[in-house]
């Protein structure tokens, strides 16, 4: 997260790095890969909710979900002594899935109009795309999904892992407390109703045919001479 994110890019050292790239020249893209799963669409919703009471715009769009951050620079015009201000924003993508991108662009200054005046836009930029990827991270349950990581892959102890994602982000804004006691057992789901069993019903039979009936032909002789015996086969009939 913040602690791991640099200047400057060479390489993926571990399951989990943040890094910076450079794909056009006025732009400037963050990416940040987790090894959590996050599929479940009550999960998707609730980190949604999570980081509305942040102060997030959030929005969603398929697997997709955003988390735009604004703030507002103030200057001053050197030539006229005006108070200016201009109304800036940065946007932090999470990307579901078996794993988690959180990915970022810095727009250039110009996207947002001719605000010449304001100084070090992007590195407040970049600092608050770190701000909003550090919240990300402690205050919704990524953060718990990778608490369980640390502990199920790396064997560390709940206090520690714990411990481990408060310093990887430590930019988050109300960051939520997570208790280092065990945690109490999950209740066991309700019962289910039981599942009523079809009853098969034996097909009923035909009455026996009549004790001593004749139901069947006989035919007596050999080649085309023979005789036969007239007689029913059903006796029913």
């Amino acid at each position: 997260m913040s602690a791991l994110l640099k200047d400057r890019v060479w390489i993926m050292l571990s399951e989990i790095a943040k890094r910076g790239v450079y794909p056009l020249h006025a732009s400037r893209l963050g990416i940040f890969r987790m090894p959590v799963d996050l599929t479940d669409w009550s999960d998707i919703s609730s980190i949604s909710n999570d980081l509305k009471s942040s102060g997030f715009k959030m929005d969603a769009y398929a697997d997709r979900i955003y988390a735009t951050y604004k703030w507002t620079e103030k200057g001053l015009d050197h030539l006229t002594g005006e108070t200016l201000s201009a109304d800036l924003n940065i946007t932090v993508e999470i990307v579901t899935g078996e794993v988690v991108d959180l990915i970022y662009q810095i727009k250039p200054l110009e996207f947002f109009g001719d605000f010449y005046w304001v100084k070090n836009y992007r590195q407040k930029a970049d600092n608050n795309a770190k701000m909003v990827i550090d919240t990300i991270v402690r205050n919704t349950k990524i953060g718990d999904k990778l608490v369980a990581h640390y502990q199920k892959a790396e064997k560390l102890s709940l206090e520690r892992a714990i411990k481990r994602v408060e310093e990887l982000a430590p930019l988050a804004q109300k960051p939520k407390v997570r208790s280092a006691t065990a945690l109490p057992p999950a209740a066991s789901p309700p019962g289910s109703p039981k599942l009523v069993q079809p009853t098969i019903v034996a097909a009923p039979k035909a009455p026996a045919a009549a004790a001593g009936a004749n139901t069947t032909i006989s035919l007596s002789g050999t080649g085309t001479n023979y005789s036969k015996a007239e007689g029913p086969i059903d006796p029913c009939l």
